[in-house]
């Protein structure tokens, strides 16, 4: 007769979980011995430029809820290693450093474990008006998302749903709103002088019979890496009607000596009837995503074709720059606008003055309409930069965007 030893069902569930863990893979073990994510850097003429590197997440891949990083699997420091961030779309996300070279390089990295650390980013309720992102404490940009009027303005010019201030990583304030020549240019915004409605004709440029308001946060999302913000806005007209949904979203990255990459997402989507938008009428065109710049001396404005000694109506360019001395600083310091390849009619058409104004004339003198059931979408990048737009690699820095860094995992 043979003797069969009866082992509880606790006690194999329990070795079987030892295994899994040990054994077979198990979480105890993704990070630092099964996941290995290759880059691909195209030819860099900058090592300087800290860019963000996207890669979807593998299959089985699980964060668990632990803070992670990537480190250099060779060629590298032991002690160079970057925070990862985990995106709600099935990617990680970090900054690096490509290298300087004239050809195609790769790099790989080891993703792993690492020690919790506080969270960089937080929002910052500062007013009832406004919500600021700041980074370790500091300021980086303030969205306006309750109806703002500044003292001894005209009624008529109170809005909402805009970006205002812009800070550069040196906390320095470079975005202008309710300046005196143009009571209606605010921060980072968008907005079309011509607004068409059925037979009337309103103006989102300079809040004449139609205004946007805030209606509720999509995302409010913060990490070591970047911040995520997202708000759900109206357009509606004076009797109170609502003719457009807007979705805003913007991503801000964690700031460097040289500078600070932000990219925005907006949509817009009729309600019911169409909706028509359009620059000025004039053979100017202006209207679309736009920055008002604080006041400054000394300004040079650079773009993808070169630098523009006159102010310009629109020039199609990938990107523009404005830098100038600003609020007295001896130092140069700027932001340039990135067009993304993939919105419509790009390269698209600038309004470009020297007095500080650097906008997307978009769709300029021909109207596009908006319909219901097929939203317009496009993205901007906005790059806050030290110096001018040399020192400050603004080529690089679109060119990183234009043609972004391949990233893949591969299993050890």
């Amino acid at each position: 007769m043979t003797t069969r030893l009866a082992i509880p069902a606790v006690w194999a569930t329990l070795i079987l979980g030892l295994l899994l863990t040990f054994g077979c893979g198990g979480k105890k073990e993704q990070g630092n011995d099964l996941y290995r994510l290759v880059v691909t850097y195209p030819p860099q003429t900058s090592s300087a430029l800290q860019v963000p590197i996207t890669a979807e997440i593998p299959p089985g891949f699980d964060p668990a809820g632990q803070d992670w990083e990537v480190v250099p699997a060779e060629g590298a420091p032991a002690t160079a290693a970057a925070a990862v961030q985990f995106t709600g779309r099935g990617q990680l996300i970090f900054l690096w450093r490509p290298p300087a070279s004239d050809s195609q390089t790769r790099q790989t990295f080891t993703l792993r474990r690492r020690e919790p650390a506080q969270t960089l980013f937080e929002f910052d309720s500062v007013s009832a008006e406004r919500l600021v992102i700041r980074e370790n404490g500091s300021p980086a940009i303030g969205y306006v998302y309750g109806m703002h009027l500044a003292d001894g303005v005209p009624e008529d010019r109170r809005r909402a749903s805009y970006f205002h201030p812009l800070w550069t990583p040196a906390e320095q304030v470079i975005s202008d709103d309710f300046p005196e020549d143009h009571y209606h240019h605010r921060g980072i915004f968008w907005a079309w002088p011509q607004v068409f409605v059925g037979a009337d004709t309103l103006s989102l440029w300079d809040i004449r019979g139609v205004k946007q308001q805030f209606e509720r946060w999509l995302v409010r999302e913060t990490g070591p890496v970047f911040a995520r913000l997202g708000a759900r806005n109206g357009w509606y007209t004076d009797s109170g009607k609502r003719i457009v949904d807007e979705r805003v979203w913007v991503t801000v990255y964690r700031g460097s000596e040289l500078g600070r990459i932000m990219d925005f997402e907006l949509s817009w989507e009729a309600t019911e009837e169409p909706v028509g938008i359009q620059g000025s009428a004039n053979i100017k065109g202006y209207g679309g995503f736009s920055l008002r710049f604080a006041p400054f001396e000394e300004p040079v404005i650079t773009t993808s074709g070169g630098v523009q000694s006159d102010d310009s109506n629109r020039v199609p360019f990938a990107w523009a720059d404005l830098s100038a001395r600003f609020g007295g600083s001896d130092e140069y310091a700027g932001a340039a606008i990135f067009d993304h390849k993939d919105n419509i009619d790009f390269p698209n058409g600038w309004c470009l003055r020297h007095y500080g104004f650097s906008g997307i004339a978009w769709p300029g003198i021909e109207p596009y309409w908006l319909e219901a059931g097929k939203p317009l979408r496009a993205r901007y990048r906005v790059w806050v930069h030290s110096g001018n737009a040399e020192a400050g690699e603004v080529s690089a820095a679109y060119r990183s965007w234009s043609e972004p860094l391949s990233a893949q995992f591969t299993v050890k």
